[in-house]
């Protein structure tokens, strides 16, 4: 497992194509799976941002969207 030093994006790899996934440190139990990190996060990204739908306040809300754009930020890395 490894964590993006810039953001608090956690990876975890194994050993098949399908086996990145990804999760942001703030919300452990919304994860993604995909091929590699990028793919893994993007699908992260939009996970998350289907969670701003059940946020009940705004503190919440600003809380996901952080993380929305630390993911995304993440994703877009070289």
């Amino acid at each position: 497992m490894s964590t993006d030093s810039s953001t608090r994006v956690i990876i975890s790899c194994g050993s098949t194509h399908d086996a990145c996934s990804v999760h942001h440190q703030d919300f452990p139990e919304i994860r993604s799976q995909g091929e590699s990190p990028k793919v893994a996060s993007e699908h992260l990204a939009n996970q998350l941002t289907r969670a701003l739908d059940s946020a009940l306040t705004t503190y919440r809300r600003d809380q996901i969207q952080s993380a929305i754009d630390e993911v995304k930020a993440f994703s877009t890395e070289p």
